[in-house]
């Protein structure tokens, strides 16, 4: 197999006179080419997963600077609510709005029970950001109409490197050994749509995202002060920004019980973290749906972005269920 190519276009030479190929062609560079043929070979036959995890570890090291292929991001929400303003940056951010399974094999029928994990990797620490995850004994029955997120655990960074998404699901079954690989995959990401759909194993998903431009992180927290919610009512907890003033992103739907909160009233969200343009307003809407579908009761609370720091607004107010509303601010900064 010759290594040589067609003449460069900017050099006018071919790819044997270069001195890398040069070199490819002394008896320490034939080693090496063999090795690289080798390599590319045996991963012909890898799942794009498992060549994904090779690619991470022979570049960021397995147990370095970077931790572990396996481990889960370190940064924490709110990393510098409470530090100077001058001290971080804005930073272009991902924002997901779904993850939904659109299509899945015929030897499948809805709904499912599926399990697993789907992350997402960025330039500030190299590891899982987890927007979706639960164990087996502890899996999530879907349909077509399932929006599987429950994160970011942190704002999503975008820069010149490239992210990734990484997704890691299985379908449960009677007995652990008659459980399927659902989806399995890992995809390079650098810019682009904003629907994006991935076809592995047994399943297609479709991520619904969008790039927010000089952005900061927001981590939103609801409780209760006073009352209770009305009987009758379904939740619907969401936020909106405005770049993207037509999607909107829910933390939480509850039933028409009552909402999940703990001792304290706070308000147990499904999602918390979302990513604002710094030069526009966060919006947080409360909608209280009544079990027969005729009465809709809505309120909104609107924040203007900060650098860091926190803003309140306690005059949120669904029937006698009054609610404050808590926005952490955050920039970003590439330092560990």
């Amino acid at each position: 197999m010759c290594l040589s190519g067609p003449p460069n276009r900017k050099t006018g030479r071919r790819s044997d006179d270069d001195p890398a190929a040069a070199w490819l062609n002394t008896p320490c560079g034939k080693k090496t080419r063999e090795g690289l043929l080798k390599e590319i070979a045996s991963s012909a036959d890898k799942e794009p997963w498992e060549r994904f995890r090779d690619f991470w570890v022979d570049v960021w090291g397995e147990g370095g600077y970077f931790g572990k292929f396996e481990d889960n991001t370190a940064i924490p929400p709110m990393r510098y609510t409470f530090s100077d303003p001058d001290y971080g940056y804005p930073m272009e951010t991902l924002l997901f709005f779904s993850v939904k399974v659109v299509k899945n094999d015929e030897s499948l029928h809805w709904p499912l029970d599926v399990y697993g994990f789907v992350a997402v990797r960025d330039v500030l620490d190299r590891k899982r950001n987890m927007i979706f995850c639960c164990e087996r004994d502890n899996c999530q029955t879907i349909n077509q109409q399932k929006n599987l997120l429950t994160g970011p655990t942190r704002a999503v960074a975008v820069s010149v490197d490239p992210s990734y998404f990484e997704v890691k699901l299985k379908v449960k079954g009677a007995t652990e050994t008659e459980d399927r690989d659902f989806s399995l995959f890992a995809s390079t990401y650098r810019s682009g749509s904003m629907v994006r759909t991935f076809t592995s194993k047994l399943s297609t998903l479709e991520m619904t995202f969008q790039e927010i431009p000089y952005s900061v992180e927001a981590t939103v927290s609801l409780k209760v002060i006073d009352g209770s919610w009305p009987d009758g009512f379904r939740g619907e907890f969401s936020a909106r920004i405005d770049s993207v003033p037509d999607m909107k992103f829910r933390l939480l739907d509850c039933g028409d019980d009552k909402l999940p909160t703990d001792v304290d009233g706070k308000i147990q969200l499904t999602r918390r973290v979302v990513s604002v343009e710094l030069r526009g307003f966060l919006r947080v809407p409360v909608l209280a749906h009544h079990v027969n579908g005729k009465q809709i009761k809505r309120r909104e609370a609107i924040f203007q972005p900060k650098r860091c720091g926190i803003s309140s607004n306690s005059k949120l107010k669904v029937g006698s269920c009054s609610m404050e509303i808590t926005v952490s601010w955050s920039l970003f900064t590439s330092l560990p």
